[in-house]
């Protein structure tokens, strides 16, 4: 039973609209329609901050009546631009690792399956691209002591 538009409102407070239709892709999202049955009403998602919440909204709108293309696993090479649609290339490829990495938790918290596979697929694409002191010095975090990078670049050669 579709009621139209509904309204998601994020942890800081941006309230987005999306009609009901598109929460088939959130097993989350599905299953708090019985928790907000007023259409009126704002559901609060409040583990998402409103710059992923919108990049969410903006993937579920574009497939509101259709599903993304299957991504192989395991990735064939990293170029994405080889494996993915058009859109979701051009969605998915300007974020950066920290702005991908925030998309994915939210698209898990509220359980979007296909969402997580792509950006899965483009942490994975940047794990393939580069020698392995590049791919170690995108995936590690400023906090790390130099020993900590000596010691997983000696445990990776």
């Amino acid at each position: 039973m579709d009621l139209g538009p509904r309204k998601l409102k994020s942890e800081d407070g941006v309230v987005f609209e999306i009609e009901e239709k598109c929460f088939e892709m959130s097993k989350f999202l599905k299953d708090l329609i019985n928790d907000y049955p007023d259409p009126d009403q704002e559901i609060i998602i409040n583990q998402v901050n409103s710059k992923v919440l919108k990049q969410i909204v903006d993937f579920l709108k574009h497939y509101e009546d259709s599903k993304p293309k299957e991504i192989p696993k395991p990735l064939p090479s990293g170029d994405l631009k080889e494996i993915l649609d058009e859109w979701d290339y051009n969605f998915i490829n300007p974020l950066t690792l920290e702005e991908c990495i925030d998309l994915l938790n939210g698209a898990n918290f509220l359980d979007i399956t296909e969402l997580v596979v792509l950006c899965s697929a483009k942490i994975a694409s940047e794990m393939l691209v580069g020698t392995v002191d590049e791919v170690l010095e995108k995936f590690t975090w400023k906090d790390i002591t130099e020993e900590e990078l000596k010691d997983l670049q000696d445990n990776i050669k």
